[in-house]
């Protein structure tokens, strides 16, 4: 600015002096024929950085809606229900729900939808936030989601970041596990946004002053934050799609984590070092011909089974044994005449028979489409896998390590015909015709019962 003081009769041509060189009069004071004249320019507006979001943007699916690209604020509602309750498009959520992923689309919103999980669900945001640098700005709204704690496991990974075991730092979340993300994505995703927490607020109005408040040129005061766009990251927008390495993170097991964890390092490893074991790309053409091709093969091999059973003698059918009865079978040898390390792995198969009795007749129920029963089967399968791996190094005599062996093999049988793909919870369906004494539900806490090794005197 600029001050100065000039005679009356020469306002006219300094009116015209100031418009010439694109300034103003700011303020204009009369003194007796004295003019004090306070002349400004205006700083040259500052063009704000916007960019293109990547080609494949966004680039994980999900439940969502996608507004303007250039707006810097994305909005994650919280769907308060369990994993796999609903199917993946916004109109199937609850009505209160909808509204709050509308409302913040139409007030300018990048991105909005919904979150269920701590884990793919928020790796999920992760990859479509940093494939559009534009958004700088994450509103979490909505009442966390009862068991998984989404929204504190989002709150956590944008203040503390992920540990070498891939797992969100002081989140409250049972499985936090980010293993289908690189770690530069989730750096990248930290560095570019900043949370604005609502978590628990399902009011509309609040939703969308936040929004709105996002955009502004100018810093505009929200609640406890002070908030404009800053334009864009100043780097690069980048694609990244989930590796899939680990499809069920909720399935995985605290004692299954650092054997995982160094199979991704090595993998990660064996991407960075050119030579023999560098990944060879294929083209998602030559992926689908490859997979017609071997379901060509797959159709090949059944005609020529069919053709060899055609030829083949018969054979009287031969009924299973009923798991109720192969129950006898695993409590018949006398615990006495057992040494130490055989009663042990007496006691941990002891309660199989019944427990997959159990789970078959849940699987003829609603169960079968559920969620309960093949998470349960998973660990299941794990569980006894863990045990085949401990038996096999075990300095039994090879009969005996033969006997368990076969049992651990017929449980795993009967345990990988049961469903294990995650369905909807019936529950919350409403549909679950058992309710709170689901069996699949306390399956494992049941084995920690029955598993635990007997003293030899009993």
């Amino acid at each position: 600015m600029l001050k100065v003081v000039f005679d009356a009769p020469l306002r006219e041509k300094m009116e015209d002096l100031v418009a010439e060189e694109n300034c103003e009069i700011l303020q204009l004071d009369d003194e007796g024929g004295i003019l004090t004249a306070i002349i400004g320019k205006e700083a040259p507006a500052v063009e704000m950085l916007k960019v293109s979001p990547v080609e494949d943007y966004p680039t994980e699916p999900g439940c969502f809606l996608r507004g303007n690209d250039y707006s810097p604020v994305a909005v994650v509602v919280l769907l308060n229900a369990p994993y796999g309750a609903l199917p993946p498009e916004v109109q199937n959520a609850p009505p209160e729900i909808e509204k709050l992923v509308r409302v913040a689309v139409e007030t300018g919103a990048a991105l909005a939808g919904t979150l269920q999980t701590e884990n793919i669900g928020i790796e999920k945001i992760v990859c479509n936030v940093v494939g559009n640098p534009n958004i700088r700005y994450i509103v979490l709204c909505g009442v966390d989601v009862e068991g998984h704690h989404s929204g504190d496991a989002l709150r956590a990974l944008l203040e503390n970041g992920i540990d070498q075991r891939w797992t969100i730092v002081g989140s409250k979340a049972v499985t936090p596990y980010l293993f289908n993300t690189p770690k530069e994505a989730i750096e990248r995703f930290r560095k570019q946004v900043t949370l604005v927490n609502l978590l628990g607020e399902m009011d509309p109005e609040v939703i969308t002053k936040a929004v709105w408040s996002c955009y502004q040129e100018k810093p505009t005061r929200f609640l406890i934050y002070t908030l404009s766009d800053p334009g864009a990251y100043a780097k690069e927008p980048i694609s990244y799609r989930l590796s899939w390495r680990v499809k069920h993170p909720e399935a995985i097991e605290e004692w299954e984590l650092e054997d995982l964890v160094k199979g991704i390092e090595e993998e990660e490893k064996a991407k960075a070092v050119p030579g023999e074991n560098e990944a060879v790309e294929v083209s998602e053409p030559k992926i689908v011909a490859i997979g017609r091709r071997l379901s060509r093969i797959a159709e090949e091999l059944s005609q020529i089974a069919e053709i060899l059973l055609e030829e083949a003698p018969m054979v009287e059918e031969v009924k299973p044994v009923p798991l109720v009865e192969e129950a006898l079978v695993v409590v018949a040898p006398v615990v006495a005449k057992l040494t130490e390390e055989e009663l042990y792995f007496h006691n941990q198969l002891r309660a199989y028979p019944g427990i997959l009795a159990g789970l078959a007749a849940c699987d003829k129920d609603i169960c079968h489409v559920g969620l309960s029963l093949p998470t349960t089967v998973n660990k299941i399968i794990k569980t006894l896998g863990k045990l085949r791996k401990s038996l096999e190094g075990s300095s039994l005599s090879e009969q005996r390590r033969a006997e368990f062996l076969s049992k651990i093999d017929g449980f795993l049988k009967v345990a990988e015909g049961l469903p294990t793909d995650p369905g909807p919870c019936q529950k919350t369906v409403g549909t679950c015709t058992i309710g709170k004494g689901c069996l699949a539900t306390g399956v494992m806490d049941l084995l920690k019962l029955v598993t635990e090794p007997a003293p030899l005197t009993q």
